[in-house]
């Protein structure tokens, strides 16, 4: 009986080195991942907003982040399509910016568009406390990586952009942000 027992505890140990190698290597695999994924990527930041975009830049480039800026949807088109050869990796992109949909109609010509369609983007806003929700497109579906709502904390964007960049569901369902 004691032989069985001190089977059954080494099958358990065993059991248990084997489950701590296969973590250990599963968590090498992710943060070298995250590492890529951080290391040098293009970032475009799109927002009117001087401060959002001064905070988001600083803070993205302490992480590496290769940073570019524009203050509208047209500005941010116009990079797009002149920097071909250039993209951005990640598009952060305001919705409201020259008119109230103006980020929504970047992404749709962006998502109809095969060279740019493959670039996540996460959807920028303060405006998920407004009461009129006609000033969203209803009927739509956008393809958008992640929604943050303005006041960005610091590792909510850091581990979006991550999650972004590294093909991660973002946990939330993909559409026009809830309204109040």
């Amino acid at each position: 009986m004691l032989t069985v027992e001190i089977i059954v505890v080494s099958m358990l140990l065993v059991g248990l080195l084997i489950y701590a190698m296969v973590r250990t290597q599963l968590e090498k695999r992710k943060s070298s991942v995250l590492g890529e994924a951080r290391q040098g990527a293009k970032i475009l930041i799109v927002d009117d907003d001087p401060d959002f975009v001064k905070i988001a830049t600083r803070i993205l480039e302490s992480h590496g982040y290769q940073i570019s800026t524009a203050t509208s949807g047209a500005s941010a088109l116009k990079a797009l399509y002149f920097k071909r050869r250039n993209k951005p990796d990640l598009v952060l992109l305001d919705i409201m910016m020259d008119y109230v949909t103006d980020g929504l109609d970047v992404r749709k010509i962006m998502q109809n568009d095969p060279d740019l369609a493959y670039i996540p983007v996460i959807m920028v806003t303060s405006l998920t406390g407004v009461r009129r929700q006609e000033i969203f497109p209803s009927d739509e579906q956008m393809a958008v990586d992640a929604w943050l709502s303005k006041p960005v904390k610091a590792e909510v964007l850091l581990r979006t952009v991550q999650d972004a960049l590294t093909g991660v569901p973002a946990g939330v369902p993909v559409g026009v942000p809830a309204v109040s």
